[in-house]
């Protein structure tokens, strides 16, 4: 008995020769090894984590970069970043208001 065949409930015959197709797919003329295709199922799955992990790093850089130079511009002019922080609280809470107070009216 093959490998495969000892993993599963199925050793019959009907077995070998479902496994055998499934193992040589020829519908559209091309053949198709399983082990092949599920090679480079593998291979494109490891190029994707490759990618993952070198564009996380590249946005990691990018993120401590901004972060650094926000620090160095709010010790360069602590009051002038106050004073925008402020305004745009302002105008955010202004915003807001406006919303909230232009509701639905009720009649009587």
């Amino acid at each position: 008995m093959s490998v495969s065949e000892h993993n599963t409930p199925f050793r019959g015959r009907a077995f070998r020769v479902i496994n055998f197709t499934m193992r040589n797919k020829t519908d559209n003329g091309n053949t198709v090894d399983l082990e092949t295709f599920l090679e480079d199922i593998k291979t494109v799955v490891r190029d994707g984590q490759e990618l993952l992990k070198t564009s996380a790093g590249q946005v990691r850089e990018k993120a401590l970069y901004g972060a650094r130079t926000t620090d160095q511009a709010i010790r360069k002019s602590p009051y002038q970043t106050l004073g925008i922080v402020f305004g745009v609280g302002l105008i955010i809470g202004l915003i807001a208001a406006s919303g909230f107070a232009g509701g639905p009216e009720e009649r009587e």
